[in-house]
Order: structure tokens, then C-alpha cells, then sequence
């Protein structure tokens, strides 16, 4: 039994300011934002396009209250499209793989795992008709 992984959707890496996200992401790589995704500055991050691959840089903001860097920067998750979620958590469930859930409008289920060196992942289905 295994999943069937269509494309690397996004890697999320966290940032401590949205600067530094519109300077390096949007200024120095010329990334475009996601038009689909605006910006809230009260849950601050950017989902960047990778020209017309359709795969993207996350990138949300996070810092102590004091502005100091927060332990959470660097690579948090990978995103992998799968073909079939609820195929993917059968699979995760016949190899006693631990997960957990999230439903995010407009795109759907989401399932969170860790790899075995403590790796995080996400996967989720393409929604239809997109």
C-alpha cells in the first residue's frame, strides 16, 4: 500500500518580519506573491509562486514579543500533493502512522505527519475542479 504523490506543493519556512519576506522572497528572488492568498498583518505570511511551476514558498512571520528571533525559524513543513487523501490516511493508518488533521476552506483536508527522523509533512488533494 503507498500514496500516490503527484508534485512538491510548497516548503514553509518561517521568517521573523514580513520585510524580510517581501525583501528576499519579492526583491532579491523577484518571486510574485499569490494573488489568491492576501495578506492579513494580524497572521502574517506570504505565499509566494515559483513562476509557473505551481509550487510555493510559504512564508509566515514569526517573532518573540520582544522582536528577538523565535526558536520556530527555518524549514517548519514540506507540502506534497497527494492523488487521494483519504487514501493517504488509510495508508498512514496500515503502517500505524501517527497524524493529524486540519480543514482549511478552499482547500480542503490536510494531513500533518512526521517522517521518521522527526520531519514534518503535509499532504492534501488537489480540491476539484481546480
Amino acid at each position: 500500500m503507498s500514496i500516490k504523490v503527484l508534485k512538491l506543493h510548497h516548503a514553509n519556512m518561517r521568517l521573523q518580519t514580513p520585510d524580510q519576506a517581501r525583501d528576499f522572497y519579492g526583491r532579491v528572488l523577484g518571486l510574485a506573491p499569490d494573488p489568491t492568498f492576501a495578506f492579513d498583518p494580524t497572521r502574517p505570511n506570504f505565499w509566494w509562486n515559483i513562476a509557473e511551476t505551481g509550487t510555493q514558498f510559504h512564508t509566515p512571520c514569526a517573532a518573540n514579543p520582544d522582536g528577538s528571533p523565535s526558536s520556530e525559524m527555518g524549514i517548519q513543513h514540506v507540502a506534497l500533493m497527494v492523488e487521494d487523501i483519504l487514501e493517504a490516511k488509510r495508508t498512514f493508518d496500515h503502517e500505524g502512522i501517527a497524524y493529524r488533521e486540519a480543514q482549511i476552506p478552499g482547500r480542503g483536508l490536510q494531513v500533518f505527519i512526521h517522517d521518521p527522523a522527526g520531519n514534518m509533512l503535509e499532504f492534501f488533494e488537489q480540491p476539484k475542479g481546480a
